[in-house]
């Protein structure tokens, strides 16, 4: 009998420890005003144990064997899902496990990538939401993405990451921002391809002077006549002298380059290099691939824009002087 006493009453004194103690912690305990929010990081490996492990190094528990014992009870304890969680001492074993086996959340940004940024502008805008962005091989891609498998060994995406506002998952970034901009240009990139072949041009080729049409003018409707122009240019052998290719050297942003800069040596510097610069020098949106794609047609061989936007046409040199003198006062 004294036997059946003690073993009733050591069940009793377990009982009321298990009811004061454990399941408090399990399902009911929350965190206090002001609990410090505390980062775990979950592997593929990780199981209920290892778990309760870094959950008391981290200080969220004192001890692990409550959790090791929740897992015994609540099966989703034992599938936890790799990712970084936040959590805080106490919390219940049972709001810690539902969250693990859920997964990590997963916060979804809007990234707004403008027409004409280049690549630097592109990574600048993530860095300042503390992502990195290397420059971006097209050969890394080419075997999603064929339109990439014609370009030149070793050059990046500039050119190709179509502008527009994107919904990314911020634990995506840049990779994820990448392939939706790669995306939308695949989405056009066989129809610049056939309308080039009939012209005699490549996709690079329509890429790049859109990718200059994009920063020389900053009215659409002006686009197809300046892009007419530089091809005007080009089929006659003469530079196309382009401040916004001088620009991409520098990177000074100059409405108008000093004397200086447009001696600035580089391939990219349309003043001192005939043809079409190596490759684009932004990322053109759909306006510019469009004039480039189909130019205004006419005669004219000179353009600029004053300091209010009106574009000044010329079809001679002493004519775009007087242009100028208009314009700027000269």
């Amino acid at each position: 009998m004294k036997l059946i006493g003690f073993l009733f009453g050591l069940f009793v004194i377990c009982a009321a420890i298990f009811s004061a103690v454990f399941v408090p912690a399990a399902w009911f305990s929350e965190p206090t005003s002001g609990a410090p929010n505390l980062s775990i990081d979950i592997t593929a490996s990780s199981t209920a144990a290892t778990v309760a492990d870094q959950l008391v190094e981290k200080g969220v528990l004192t001890t692990t064997m409550g959790y090791r014992l929740y897992a015994m009870i609540d099966a989703s304890a034992n599938k936890p899902r790799a990712g970084s969680y936040t959590v805080q001492p106490g919390m219940s074993y049972r709001v810690i496990a539902k969250k693990i086996a859920a997964g990590p959340q997963r916060d979804e940004v809007s990234v707004k990538v403008i027409e004409g940024w280049s690549l630097m502008d592109e990574a600048n805008m993530l860095k300042d939401m503390g992502v990195t962005l290397q420059k971006p091989l097209a050969s890394d891609y080419e075997s999603d993405y064929p339109f990439l498998a014609d370009l030149p060994k070793g050059v990046t995406l500039e050119g190709y990451l179509f502008p527009d506002t994107y919904r990314v998952w911020k634990d995506q970034l840049p990779e994820g921002l990448v392939k939706k901009q790669l995306d939308a240009f695949a989405s056009r990139a066989d129809r610049i391809e056939t309308e080039a072949k009939k012209q005699g041009r490549t996709v690079e080729e329509v890429v790049t002077l859109a990718s200059i049409v994009q920063k020389e003018v900053a009215d659409k409707s002006e686009m197809k006549t300046v892009a007419g122009i530089f091809w005007n240019r080009l089929k006659i052998g003469m530079p196309l002298q382009s401040d916004a290719t001088v620009n991409y050297i520098t990177h000074a942003g100059n409405t108008r380059p000093s004397a200086k800069e447009l001696k600035s040596e580089s391939p990219y510097n349309t003043y001192l290099n005939k043809g079409l610069p190596p490759g684009p020098i932004s990322n053109p949106g759909a306006d510019a691939l469009e004039a480039a794609l189909f130019p205004e047609k006419s005669s004219y061989l000179y353009f600029l824009t004053d300091a209010n936007g009106k574009l000044y046409l010329a079809k001679t040199l002493d004519e775009h002087i007087r242009n100028r003198n208009k314009a700027f006062g000269e």
